[in-house]
């Protein structure tokens, strides 16, 4: 090169301007920050209900039966209000006939409409939690295994908790784990 012709860098356009790769564009900015909205939102819709499920249906049947009144007052409503709930986790059993090759691992959880059910199973917490590892340890591979078999479960759940709770209550059973290996 010439001593008379400049460089690349010294030319005056070069030297004036600033360059544009000296930040990210803008329009990557509003995609990622429009990604970011739409995955919280997603998770938001998806998650949700896993944290809340009972709450927003509770208060979903309230307004649409106008109940709200009732549930403030401290009447349980007609079935579509959440009662106490008794949980048993993690109950381990082997199937009937599994030899100990197979478990059934799962929690139970039972929804009742007064505190005084509740409190029963609670001081009877032992004998409720012999109640269910013996009803479920009675069940073979075969019926665990069935369509509708978590039906029959709990139905034969509800039975042999309402020997402790007495037969005139209400008890709905839950299996929020239930896994067989």
């Amino acid at each position: 090169m010439s001593a008379e012709t400049p460089a690349p860098e010294q030319t005056p356009a070069a030297e004036g301007t600033p360059s544009k790769a000296a930040g990210p564009k803008p329009v990557i900015l509003i995609a990622v920050i429009a990604v970011a909205a739409l995955a919280g939102v997603g998770g938001g819709i998806v998650l949700a209900p896993r944290f809340a499920p009972a709450a927003a249906h509770a208060s979903a049947d309230a307004a649409e039966h106008g109940e709200e009144e009732e549930e403030a007052e401290g009447g349980g409503g007609h079935g579509g209000g959440a009662g106490k709930i008794f949980r048993l986790d993690n109950l381990i059993v082997n199937p009937a006939g599994s030899e100990g090759t197979r478990f059934l691992m799962t929690s139970v959880a039972f929804e009742l409409e007064s505190e005084s059910a509740e409190a029963k199973l609670r001081a009877r917490e032992i004998q409720v939690r012999d109640l269910v590892i013996s009803r479920l340890e009675s069940q073979t591979m075969a019926t665990l295994t069935q369509p509708f078999a978590r039906d029959s479960i709990k139905r034969q759940l509800a039975e042999a908790v309402m020997t402790v709770v007495g037969p005139k209550a209400t008890v709905r059973v839950y299996l929020p784990q239930f896994v067989i290996q």
